[in-house]
């Protein structure tokens, strides 16, 4: 008796799961769509926490949880350059006033120098932990798309 019963629910619970995982991956698509959308305006924050709660949402939309990796790596990415531009000017600003300290002859007075100096150092050090954040991003999405490209071409 159990064992008919087993048999006749298996295939309705299949089926009941089936239909339910196209349409979570379709609503997964469309907060993904939301989040590229705010990655777009800008909005990095909010296009993160887009595809967080997507994550947690719709935690068996596979593809869409695999695409939402690609695109939280590129909001990183664009995060990353933006501060890497400001961080850039900072910098060359920096730099122009510790020419200035440079050129002048201050004997006995250089500890306006000095810090400058430290200042630029550390600046530069910032500056190119950002580019490499920047490039590691680069190369991940590249990895991630390759990857992702693999895996469609294995499935047809």
């Amino acid at each position: 008796m159990r064992k008919t019963l087993y048999a006749l629910l298996f295939p309705l619970a299949i089926l009941a799961c089936t239909d339910k995982e196209g349409k979570t991956e379709t609503e997964a698509e469309g907060m993904l769509e939301k989040a590229r959308t705010l990655m777009i305006a800008g909005d990095y924050p909010a296009a993160r926490d887009s595809i967080l709660s997507m994550r947690k949402k719709y935690p068996t939309a596979f593809g869409a949880r695999s695409a939402g990796i690609i695109v939280m790596d590129s909001i990183e990415l664009l995060e990353s350059q933006d501060s890497l531009a400001v961080m850039d000017s900072t910098l060359q600003a920096e730099k122009t006033v510790l020419g200035q300290l440079e050129q002048e002859k201050r004997k006995g007075h250089n500890a306006e120098y000095y810090k400058q100096r430290t200042k630029v150092f550390h600046l530069q050090q910032a500056f190119d932990e950002m580019a490499a954040k920047v490039k590691f991003y680069l190369r991940k999405i590249e990895i991630d798309t390759q990857k992702s490209q693999n895996i469609l071409d294995e499935r047809q």
